[in-house]
This record gives structure tokens, C-alpha cells and sequence, in this order.
């Protein structure tokens, strides 16, 4: 069972005994923070390394061929870092998807411009996932973030998670159940989802702390034992804290590792 902490390198260099006595069998990493120092830290952990990076930009349209040229880029990038993984994060359009599903009907997304005018979203950005994954090699698994949304419903971010799972070797939801305004349950509700509907490994992703930043954090060591546990029911593959940096800011550290106990 994955047992992955996210790796932000939000507040800089992690402390190695910390780290390494989380519990945890794999890390997440944030590829545009790493430097020689910190992959060094990763490869001594000997652990499974999973490299993320932003698929696409708020600024552009992923079908634009400047969005493909920097996807192309940046995937080249992560693999000359060797890594056991890779997964992609914002790989959808432009939008905030990180509230209820009440007020999602009113967020402003993409607008139609040239490059996706009278295109499907979801079947483009499958077709998109189908050719890079030519620049990945066949023994490093590639996953995406889902928004934790069905695509029928929410279908501005192109996520069409029943097209996408056919094509990538994983998927990881961004289950952050109090941020939806979801009881915890809809964690392993919408892993469920999606093991059904596509047949493939999912480890969803769970939140360490309140988010966004500005809010007061109320998560306490009750909550994340009940978000952890529906998390890994089954038919799950295991579970993501997002992130180590706010288990480090909140002191939380000690808890994930008890927990993975």
C-alpha cells in the first residue's frame, strides 16, 4: 500500500531524521524546488520518488502550442531526474475547483479561445495524454490529479476521468473533504467512483491541514485518523498527505507517523 507524504519545499530544506522516520514509502516532490542538495536527500531515503510539476499554466490554453511545447518540456525534465514516477498536477483547464459543488456552478473558468473553440475538453486532453506518453518511459508510472468531481457534471476543467484513466497508469483525487464542503465519507465514495470507472490504481490525495492558508487550521489528530481511514479502505491503493510542509508548520509530524504505524 502507497504510503506517500507531498513534498512542497514550501518553508525550504526538510529535516532528514523527520523525514525519514515518517512512515511513509514514498515522496512526492515538487520538481521546480528541487536542487542537487534536496534530490540527494530523496535518493539517500530509499524510497519510491515521485516527481510533480503544473501540466499547464492559468495564463494560457493547454491546447495552445505553447502549452504543449512547456508540457514536452518539463516531462523530458523529470525524466533525465530518474525518478520511479511521475504525476502531473493542473493537467485541466483554469478554474477553482477547490470549493462545494453549489458554488462551482459559478466560478469563472477558461474562457473559449481559439485553440479550444468548438473542441471536447475531455477527449483533447486525452488525445494530448495519449502522445506524451511516448516521452515517458515504460518503467515510470505516470499519474494525474483529479479534480474529485464526476466530469459530466463539472465538465469545464476537461477532466473526463473515464478517458484519462484508460491512459494513465494511476490517478490520484484531491479528496480535501472539508474544503468541498463533503462529509469524510466522500473520500472512499469517490475513490470508489473511480476504481469502477476505470479499472485502475487510485491513492487519494488528503489534506494535513485546513486550506486555503488564511484559514485557522481545525484539523486535529481525530479528523486525520478518519480522513486516513476512508482514504485507504478498499479498493483503494493507499494515500497521499498533502502536504509534509503543513504537518512540519503545524506540528503534525509525529502524528502521520503514528498513524502508519
Amino acid at each position: 500500500m502507497t504510503k506517500a507524504v507531498f513534498l512542497e519545499y514550501k518553508f525550504g530544506d526538510y529535516d532528514t531524521k523527520t523525514l525519514y522516520t515518517s512512515g511513509a514509502n514514498e515522496g512526492v516532490a515538487w520538481m521546480e524546488r528541487l536542487n542537487t542538495k534536496r534530490l540527494q536527500q530523496l535518493w539517500d531515503w530509499k524510497v519510491k520518488i515521485t516527481l510533480a510539476f503544473s501540466a499547464f499554466t492559468d495564463d494560457d490554453c493547454p491546447f495552445s502550442p505553447n502549452s504543449r511545447i512547456r508540457l514536452e518540456n518539463l516531462l523530458k525534465q523529470a525524466v533525465n531526474h530518474r525518478p520511479n514516477g511521475i504525476i502531473l498536477d493542473h493537467f485541466r483547464f483554469w478554474g477553482k475547483w477547490e470549493q462545494s459543488e453549489e458554488k462551482l456552478k459559478y466560478v469563472p473558468t477558461h474562457q473559449t479561445c481559439t485553440y479550444c473553440k468548438g473542441k471536447n475538453k475531455g477527449f483533447e486532453l486525452a488525445k494530448i495524454t495519449d502522445q506524451i506518453k511516448k516521452i515517458v518511459p515504460k518503467n515510470v508510472e505516470l499519474g494525474y490529479y483529479a479534480v474529485p468531481f464526476d466530469y459530466d457534471k463539472f465538465s469545464q476543467f476537461g477532466q473526463n476521468h473515464a478517458l484519462l484513466g484508460k491512459l494513465f497508469d494511476y490517478i490520484s483525487p484531491m479528496l480535501y473533504h472539508r474544503m468541498l464542503d463533503k462529509p469524510v465519507e466522500y473520500v472512499h465514495e469517490f475513490t470508489q467512483y473511480l476504481v469502477d470507472l476505470t479499472g485502475k490504481p487510485v491513492i487519494p490525495t488528503i489534506a494535513v491541514k485546513d486550506m486555503p492558508d488564511d484559514l485557522p487550521d481545525e484539523i486535529d489528530e481525530e479528523i486525520l485518523r478518519e480522513e486516513y481511514l476512508e482514504a485507504v479502505k478498499s479498493p483503494s491503493s493507499g494515500a497521499c498527505w498533502f502536504s509534509w510542509d503543513g504537518a512540519v508548520e503545524m506540528n503534525k509530524t509525529g502524528i502521520i507517523a503514528k498513524i502508519w504505524k
